[in-house]
């Protein structure tokens, strides 16, 4: 029998730059749809422990606060009127609400003349229906409740979401810096005589992509508010940028 050729290790795939646009498009509609799934489970758990008080009023809240955020910094490089921009995310996302009926469906349930629940006592016959009822009426008030909420989310992620796009030069700059800055480090300890790490190396890459999207991700479905996204620019802003500093700084010294 003949022996198998020796082909060498096999070469990964390269991805060209369509798949990559691709992988990081979808990579955001994951990101957005786990953020908006897990915002409307911490809101429904959230009427019911934290802020009894509050209700779908909370969620509401959120949106409110991410509009004065935006109306603080009314310009951005790439939107040049930034407070028009995120009132239409945010009517656009509540227009499909609206066509659907869920809105109207909400209201019906929560407002003044929504039909509540009877408590009165009777007979077997009459407690069976009431109590068949009644629990229609509290599943249909809840379903509309929850309806209204994941609206809510879904513009205050989408927000967030706006956001970030304000802040891209902010991290295209950072991305910048740390790039030049690890690259520098990386020709000193090449014509200095370093110590290879690819310890260091990899470890600094899982935290730049890190940086890059769990932490985005985190901050999307942040549900307490008082949280200014200025701060979280200014975080992550610096964690990618110290980050990919690090990486490009541990990388092999000679390619």
């Amino acid at each position: 029998m003949n022996a198998p050729m020796n082909r060498g290790p096999l070469k990964p795939e390269t991805r060209g730059p369509v798949m990559m646009v691709f992988e990081i498009c979808m990579g955001l509609v994951m990101v957005a749809l786990f953020a908006w799934f897990t915002g409307v489970a911490i809101e429904v758990v959230g009427i019911y422990t934290i802020w009894k008080d509050e209700g779908e009023a909370h969620s509401k809240s959120l949106v409110d606060q991410d509009l004065a955020y935006i109306a603080a910094a009314p310009r951005s490089l790439l939107i040049d009127d930034t407070v028009g921009f995120s009132r239409e995310v945010v009517r656009r996302v509540a227009q499909p609400y609206h066509a659907l009926g869920l809105v109207r469906w909400y209201q019906r349930h929560h407002g003044p003349q929504s039909e509540q629940i009877d408590r009165t006592a009777g007979t077997d016959s009459k407690a069976l229906a009431r109590g068949l009822n009644n629990g229609t009426v509290y599943a249909s008030r809840t379903m509309s409740q929850i309806a209204v909420i994941s609206m809510f989310v879904a513009q205050d992620v989408l927000l967030r979401m706006s956001i970030a796009l304000f802040a891209l030069p902010a991290f295209a700059l950072a991305c910048l810096l740390g790039a030049v800055d690890g690259l520098v480090r990386r020709d000193l300890r090449r014509w200095g005589g370093g110590r290879e790490s690819s310890f260091i190396y990899h470890h600094a890459k899982r935290y730049t992509l890190w940086s890059l999207t769990g932490g985005f991700g985190l901050y999307l479905a942040w549900p307490f508010g008082g949280f200014n996204p200025a701060y979280m620019v200014l975080v992550f802003t610096v964690l990618v940028a110290a980050t990919l500093s690090t990486t490009l700084a541990a990388f092999k010294k000679y390619v």
